[in-house]
């Protein structure tokens, strides 16, 4: 609503606009006062004039009170406002209830914020227990890796397994032979 009234002369930049501005300040807060009486009271127009002093700044707080109460209002019909009745059995009735739907609220918000504290410790403990799982099975393959490894050498070289070790150094030499063999077919190659 407030948008769409002050479009036309927002942002000011000339003194037309600012009167205009002015005039439509006023009255807004008009309406806001005749809709909301105990959280508005009347302000005089003419504190828009020259605005500043003291009677400024203690509308500005009396109004930015007025904003955050129906932002709230507007957002959350949770929060219970304060009894503005002068009978004094009714008041004694409304604050009783306003305390008890405010201890509702912060019993809730406490096992919500328990509930939530149970969900982190449960996640930290999967987590570890997942990383102590990942670490076990990356273990598992590095063992099943060597242990292939070991049994395809032991296929394929069977003459250099004696009472189930391989000798190593024999493969090695075995290797080396055939490199050199493979160097001396090489330098017949480039011979012809």
């Amino acid at each position: 609503k407030t948008k769409t009234e002050l479009r036309d002369c927002w942002p000011i930049l000339d003194k037309k606009q600012e009167a205009e501005f002015r005039r439509k300040v006023v009255n807004m807060l008009k309406e806001y006062q005749k809709e909301f009486p105990v959280d508005l009271p009347y302000t005089n127009p003419s504190l828009f004039q020259s605005p500043g002093g003291r009677k400024f700044v203690a509308f500005l707080e009396v109004f930015s009170s007025f904003v955050m109460k129906m932002y709230i209002n507007k957002f959350d019909d949770s929060l219970l406002s304060k009894p503005v009745t002068k009978n004094s059995t009714l008041r004694k009735v409304c604050y009783t209830a306003l305390v008890k739907k405010e201890k509702q609220a912060l019993d809730k918000a406490l096992k919500a914020q328990a509930g939530i504290k149970e969900i982190e410790k449960d996640s930290r403990e999967s987590m570890n227990k997942i990383t102590e799982k990942y670490f076990e099975l990356k273990k598992t393959q590095k063992d099943v890796e060597k242990e292939n490894a070991v049994t395809e050498l032991e296929k394929s070289h069977p003459e250099y397994v004696n009472s189930g070790q391989i000798d190593k150094q024999s493969i090695l030499d075995h290797y080396d032979k055939k490199c050199e063999k493979v160097k001396e077919m090489q330098e017949q190659l480039r011979a012809l």
